[in-house]
């Protein structure tokens, strides 16, 4: 395991837990809770932005020890495709996914007005189960099996229909969409929760279409691309990230 990168993820684990626990605390009407839950959701955001960074770093030092570098980059590749490759897998998609969503909840945090407490405890649990996916399946796995001192002088690189300009603008726009879609979601459950049925829809109204236009983006991009590199029109149809979206 790659430490730093490790050490962020579980950083972030146990400041959002932690965040999470004093949200509860402050509903129940302790003083003082609200403001440790925003300052611990800061430090697991600063966490996250420290482990996407450090991925990222060791991606364009193409540190091929690392398993998630040598199975999308290679030496060949150009520094445009190179951080591509962040989110060209299974494990740098989920953590764009997460960087993106901690990212929009500082400000939910700072608009979401007397629903605070309850909506950050269920978007915070949303951002849970992503981290909880990757401390599982990290992207800071070394290479099984490598002899010590031994470190591959290539890797196996970006799977040629991916090697595209929209590689590069797509999926963050898509994540983005991805991680706001949460926001609503946290909205109507605080809403149910504190039986308020009606003002939540306005106080969650501009999330909403920030969620609309950019799927909405992704969605065009994407059917761009497969039309670009395919050669013919239409959208990624086996594509469960399209479908999704």
């Amino acid at each position: 395991m790659f430490w730093p990168g490790v050490v962020a993820l579980w950083g972030a684990l146990i400041a959002l837990v932690a965040s999470t626990f004093f949200y509860f605390q402050s509903l129940r009407g302790r003083d003082g809770a609200r403001s440790w839950a925003r300052q611990l959701y800061a430090l697991a955001t600063f966490a996250v932005v420290l482990a996407s960074g450090v991925l990222l770093f060791l991606i364009l030092r193409h540190d091929f020890r690392l398993h998630y570098v040598y199975s999308y980059s290679d030496l060949s590749l150009p520094t445009s495709y190179l951080i591509s490759t962040f989110w060209a897998g299974q494990e740098g998609s989920f953590l764009l996914w997460l960087l993106c969503g901690m990212l929009v909840g500082l400000p939910l945090i700072r608009y979401a007005r007397h629903y605070e407490d309850r909506t950050l405890l269920v978007y915070n649990l949303a951002q849970l189960s992503l981290l909880l996916i990757l401390v599982r399946q990290s992207p800071f796995r070394f290479l099984a099996d490598l002899p010590p001192g031994q470190v591959p002088f290539d890797g196996q690189g970006l799977n040629p229909l991916l090697q595209n300009p929209w590689m590069t603008i797509h999926p963050p726009i898509m994540f983005v969409g991805y991680a706001a879609t949460a926001v609503p979601f946290a909205f109507a459950v605080a809403a149910l929760w504190g039986r308020q049925y009606d003002e939540w829809v306005k106080a969650s109204l501009p999330w909403a279409l920030l969620t609309v236009v950019t799927l909405g983006c992704a969605i065009l991009l994407g059917g761009y691309w497969a039309y670009v590199t395919l050669g013919w029109g239409g959208y990624w149809g086996w594509d469960p990230v399209e479908n999704s979206s």
